[in-house]
């Protein structure tokens, strides 16, 4: 907040007390406030052009809920003594502006630290605007103009699939034989490939003759057979709910023994193990999903969609498989 009217109140009180007072005490107060405003206004006009402000750029994934630590680092670029710095930092479109107030007089380099609770899934836009620079007795006020932004990676939330019945003939089926060791790999080359079955396998995928053989329990790497997977599309103006709830439902689909692609904005991701559903679900968390629900969907979803996640949670099952 500026102080010029202070200012001049506080001359105009010292002009009064030389005038009616006591003359040397009254010109010793002119002297005073008159040269710290001099001074005041020539460090700041100085300092403004030595003064660069820089917004850390964020990386990694976190779970949604949790704060995020935001790193900005003041840097003098030549001779600069700043007292007082507001830093103007948006976290998202419906949040109001963070203002952080700070000072720039010691040292070369200042890191202001302050963080920030993600509130959704997919990409977590953090913009810093602006810093507004004041002198010291507030006389005089600048603005940088800054412009900076960095995003945070959210997860998926964990929660249960409330949208419509999952349809039996989207699912693996209940007789489906596979012979030992046959899988379909690299666009239908056959192969011998297993692995270790981990927590969260499907029963369907254990290849119980080669399991016996090995004394542990061996799954098969069936992700690219030939049976038609189930198409989940998010559309372009899905909210963020949106992801959550495919992720749900892809997690489901995998668990009972099916294969899943997500499409989003022209990308595809695909999971049928519990290894590709966490990495669906990093993928997911580097999208960027609308702020409000009313955006045009843009990218008409693939023909052979399965179930179509819209707007703020609308889920509409289109196709049987």
């Amino acid at each position: 907040m500026l102080h010029i009217g202070g200012t001049f109140t506080a001359l105009i009180i010292a002009v009064i007390f030389m005038l009616f007072l006591n003359g040397d005490i009254g010109w010793a107060l002119i002297y005073i406030l008159g040269g710290t405003a001099v001074i005041s206004a020539a460090l700041f006009i100085i300092s403004r052009r030595h003064i660069s402000v820089q917004l850390t750029e964020l990386s990694g994934t976190v779970e949604c809920g949790r704060k995020v630590d935001i790193d900005i680092i003041l840097r003098k670029t030549g001779f600069c003594i700043m007292p007082f710095i507001e830093l103007c930092v948006n976290i998202g479109a419906d949040s109001l502006p963070l203002r952080i107030r700070t000072s720039l007089i010691f040292g070369k380099e200042k890191h202001v630290i302050t963080s920030f609770r993600t509130t959704h899934s997919g990409l977590n836009r953090i913009e810093l605007t602006e810093a507004v620079l004041y002198d010291f007795i507030g006389m005089a006020r600048g603005r940088l103009k800054l412009g900076q932004s960095t995003q945070k990676a959210v997860l998926p939330r964990i929660i249960e699939y409330d949208g419509p019945e999952i349809l039996p003939n989207m699912l693996p089926s209940e007789e489906e034989e596979v012979e030992e060791g046959i899988t379909v790999m690299n666009g239908g080359m056959p192969g011998y490939e297993h692995r270790e079955y981990v927590p969260g396998d499907s029963p369907r995928r254990v290849n119980y003759k080669l399991s016996a053989k090995k004394n542990k329990l061996m799954v098969r790497l069936d992700e690219s057979q030939g049976s038609k997977s189930t198409n989940l599309c998010i559309t372009d103006n899905a909210m963020p709910i949106c992801c959550d709830k495919a992720f749900a439902l892809a997690s489901r689909l995998v668990i009972r023994g099916g294969t899943v692609k997500v499409f989003h904005k022209g990308e595809e991701r695909s999971a049928s193990t519990p290894e590709t559903l966490d990495r669906m679900r990093e993928w997911l968390a580097f999208r960027e999903y609308a702020e409000t629900p009313n955006q045009a969907i843009a990218t008409p979803p693939p023909p052979d969609t399965s179930v179509i996640f819209a707007g703020d949670g609308i889920i509409t099952q289109l196709s049987m498989i």
